[in-house]
């Protein structure tokens, strides 16, 4: 597999990096392009926060139809649209909170221009146009959001959860996650870690939340978070692959029929590197 593959992205100049092979515990990493040990995952950064917040949900800590504003109450400091109190977590997760693009967008905006260091004020400056519940738009608002629930329950950062739950048991060697200037994990995107510990995490999905003999999250949120579009994880096209993207060209995706999972970093702005799918899933 491992010669078919390096064949293929050269082939095809796929401007990857280096992609890991997860099967049965074991990883395996192919290097294309000399690049940093850790590379950003973008919106894959997505996932870690979804996951979090199934790990809250599993302890009965969180519910998915609590309202964000509740839980965030005493974060907030100015007044907001009304439409806000309706909007759920489960609105979050699914990306329906009733928001248009192009807020809050971390990797284009200079947040420096924002005229505040809360990104939660600016954030509820735009009030959802669409009933709540009713309307898909993908945007990093909220994973932001769902970042600043993690802290009101947890106390701490997103990211000191997910080290603590996730990154800890799985063994990670180096990962590190953006934070905005009130010092709350960002959510939406600016997570960097190598791609043989990210497949790691496409592989504790794979496995009904197990990871060697611990239970990092339950097999009841992994099927929920399938079912629901939570991560806005994909199914694609007619492959048995399930995973995330994220911007210029990086992935975790897994399948259970190939009990296979798999990870990559690389800039392929045009996504060339989805070609890659429907060719390992004929592997």
């Amino acid at each position: 597999m491992k010669e078919k593959i390096k064949k293929f992205v050269e082939e095809q100049n796929l401007r990857i990096f280096d992609l890991s092979i997860m099967s049965e515990n074991f990883v395996e990493k192919l290097t294309f392009c000399p690049s940093n040990s850790c590379n950003e995952n973008y919106s894959i950064t997505k996932f870690f926060i979804t996951t979090a917040i199934g790990i809250l949900t599993d302890r009965k800590q969180l519910a998915l139809d609590e309202k964000l504003v509740d839980i965030l109450c005493d974060q907030i400091r100015k007044p907001y649209d009304s439409v806000w109190n309706k909007v759920t977590l489960r609105h979050a997760l699914q990306h329906k909170m009733g928001i248009d693009a192009g807020v809050l967008d971390i990797d284009r905006d200079d947040i420096t221009a924002y005229g505040t260091k809360d990104l939660l004020e600016f954030a509820l400056r735009y009030a959802p146009k669409y009933e709540p519940g009713t309307y898909y738009c993908y945007t990093d608002v909220p994973h932001y959001l769902l970042s600043r629930v993690i802290t009101a329950v947890t106390g701490k950062p997103a990211d000191d959860l997910i080290r603590e739950e996730i990154l800890e048991p799985l063994k990670f060697r180096q990962a590190a996650f953006c934070r905005c200037y009130l010092n709350y994990t960002i959510g939406g995107t600016g997570s960097y870690m190598r791609t043989e510990d990210l497949v790691k995490f496409g592989w504790i999905y794979l496995n009904g939340g197990h990871y060697l003999g611990r239970q990092i999250i339950s097999e009841k949120w992994i099927k929920t978070a399938e079912l629901e579009g939570f991560m806005d994880q994909k199914e694609f096209g007619e492959t048995s692959f399930k995973g995330k993207t994220g911007m210029n060209g990086q992935m975790v995706m897994y399948s259970r029929e190939k009990e296979l999972a798999v990870a990559w970093h690389g800039y392929e702005p045009e996504e060339k590197d989805r070609m890659l799918i429907p060719f390992l899933e004929q592997l």
